[in-house]
């Protein structure tokens, strides 16, 4: 095994979980676009997909009172999203990935500038209920498609505007559900080669320390600092689909 492939893949994944522990998403998110241009795409996938499991499992605890209210609306969209899931795959090999990929990005785009023009903006609770089926078929369809589904989810619960332990929790169980099913999905491709688990299981121990002290760092910031790191992670997710077209 290469010690500096290695010692690459755990400082920027204990660096993209600690992020996650903060906002409660951020893992991937982060750390398959900064280690994709040294070890590939799908490698930075399998590398990190069990300690996001391991990561949602944590927050998922931690924050286990944010659902109360909530049953209705997350069922549905999880519902809506195993569909969109498969039909998103289904249409995998006949849709442009590009046009895709910039589709998410200006969506998620226009609502960054949505929340910065009209900051008062937020949906209701019912009308996250009503949404939640179109959202979880959208997120869905680019789950499958494009196995992106984190800024259309991270968006839809945003706008919703939360408490923080609500936004986390229905996050960390979108993420989870869609997390297993990952796992799944690579096992039956036979992605999971022998030292790919092992540089996963490496990662794993740092990985629960980083989100442990990320949670920490979370309880002192305010509502509205914890609402701009959002939308940061969300335009930094922007640009990386924007560079993922050209690359």
């Amino acid at each position: 095994m290469n010690l500096a492939e290695l010692a690459l893949i755990v400082g920027v994944s204990t660096f993209s979980f600690w992020v996650k522990g903060i906002t409660g998403f951020g893992g991937p998110l982060l750390a398959v676009p900064l280690l994709a241009p040294f070890i590939g795409v799908e490698q930075s996938v399998v590398v990190v997909t069990l300690s996001n499991v391991v990561s949602n499992v944590m927050l998922l605890w931690t924050n286990r009172h944010g659902g109360e209210g909530h049953g209705q609306m997350l069922t549905r969209l999880l519902v809506a999203g195993g569909i969109g899931t498969v039909v998103g795959t289904i249409l995998l090999t006949k849709l442009d990935e590009a046009i895709l990929l910039l589709i998410l990005a200006v969506s998620v785009v226009v609502y960054i500038v949505l929340s910065i023009v009209r900051p008062e903006f937020s949906l209701t609770s019912d009308q996250g209920i009503r949404l939640a089926i179109p959202a979880g078929t959208v997120g869905g369809l680019m789950h499958g498609a494009l196995g992106n589904s984190g800024t259309v989810f991270a968006s839809f619960y945003h706008s919703l505007r939360l408490e923080r332990s609500e936004f986390v929790f229905l996050l960390t169980v979108t993420f989870l559900a869609f997390g297993l099913l990952q796992i799944g999905a690579l096992a039956q491709l036979g992605s999971f080669g022998e030292e790919r688990l092992l540089q996963a299981a490496i990662v794993v121990p740092p990985v629960m320390v980083a989100t442990r002290l990320g949670e920490r760092l979370s309880r002192r910031i305010d509502a509205v600092t914890f609402g701009r790191l959002v939308l940061g992670l969300l335009a930094f997710a922007a640009v990386a689909l924007v560079v993922g077209i050209f690359v």
